[in-house]
């Protein structure tokens, strides 16, 4: 009688202790991509890099492509990651 309660008792905290990780873990928020229109505000030559300013007024920096020059509109994407969005995948804007 006494192994038959044991063994239900480990049995049933075993399935309670396997589940409580699961039930209890963080849900990690999937990034948003949302398409944005830029304008190429600067280039620093040195390093490479551009500064864009989307309709909403955010600015970003982004490694710039070869053909971009300032005042040219790009279409990226802005990923909302935590805990700064950023702008990836541009392209010319048509």
């Amino acid at each position: 009688m006494i192994r038959q309660y044991l063994q239900i008792t480990l049995l049933t905290s075993a399935l309670v202790g396997g589940f409580a990780p699961v039930a209890l873990a963080d849900k990690q928020p999937v990034p948003v991509a949302l398409g944005v229109v830029a304008t190429v505000t600067a280039i620093n030559a040195r390093t490479s890099m551009a500064t864009l300013t989307t309709e909403h007024g955010e600015v970003f920096e982004v490694w710039k492509d070869w053909y971009w020059k300032v005042g040219d509109r790009v279409e990226c994407e802005r990923i909302d990651a935590a805990p700064y969005p950023r702008l990836q995948d541009c392209k010319p804007w048509r």
